[in-house]
């Protein structure tokens, strides 16, 4: 593959990669505790360029890499920085304010984890997420007896005044231990733990909004546009002169 084919096409192919993250990002602009995901981008090993897949014997087989700098390749990660609070007045939404900080969840998955808060009441008067999963409490899942609810600044869940349960929250010590298993929800992955916390701190009556700006993800999306656009023309003008190189070598 000519090499400056290989260069374009590397950097347009992560900038493709970088505007599926922004849209994903500007999707998910009013979900509740979204952790926003960033793209990471470094240079390849010669293991994984095209050049490695050639003979150890062929002389340009090293030389592709060394020729052809700036080749790479893209990842993302989440970023777990708190989103701003939002005031709902809501009894039943709660916000947490301590970082590495996560409310449990049970799925037909298993135990998940989220910084989403808008829990609400199914008919059995269950405490469930947005989507219908079981808020996990101290001892378990968590069924409210009727009356009014309040859900204090420690977790505890009083109902007419009384305690009656309280939300089970848990630190995560290693974030990086975290995969995304929907919008807003992870699950632990490659030997990470969650620690259980006794004494939470939450804001009753608020969520936690997306930890993205919109108005710099937007800016992000058409500078990476332009990006990818100049990618584009300059595999065309290599194209181009490829062609002319091919007819001035025949005439």
């Amino acid at each position: 593959m000519d090499r400056g084919l290989y260069t374009a096409a590397s950097g347009g192919l992560a900038r493709t990669r970088e505007l599926d993250i922004v849209s994903n990002n500007l999707a998910n602009v009013n979900t509740v505790g979204f952790k926003a995901q960033r793209i990471i981008t470094h240079q390849q090993s010669f293991s994984d360029t095209l050049a490695s897949t050639l003979s150890d014997n062929d002389p340009s087989a090293q030389g592709d890499f060394d020729r052809t700098p700036g080749v790479v390749t893209a990842g993302t990660v989440t970023d777990f920085s708190q989103g701003p609070i939002r005031n709902t007045e809501n009894p039943l939404d709660v916000a947490l304010t301590q970082p590495n900080t996560f409310f449990v969840v049970n799925t037909p998955e298993g135990e998940t984890y989220t910084r989403a808060g808008n829990f609400t009441l199914d008919a059995e008067r269950n405490l469930v997420t947005a989507d219908g999963m079981a808020v996990s409490g101290g001892g378990g899942q968590i069924t409210l007896p009727p009356g009014k609810v309040t859900i204090r600044d420690n977790g505890a869940i009083t109902v007419e005044g009384e305690q009656v349960a309280a939300l089970r929250v848990v630190r995560i010590d290693d974030l990086k231990s975290l995969e995304r298993t929907d919008g807003a929800r992870f699950k632990l992955a490659g030997g990470g733990q969650a620690e259980g916390i006794d004494n939470p701190r939450v804001i009753p009556g608020a969520v936690e909004m997306p930890n993205f700006n919109v108005v710099e993800a937007m800016v992000q999306m058409i500078d990476t546009q332009r990006a990818f656009e100049s990618y584009q023309k300059s595999v065309r003008t290599i194209d181009e002169l490829n062609e002319e190189s091919l007819r001035v070598a025949r005439r």
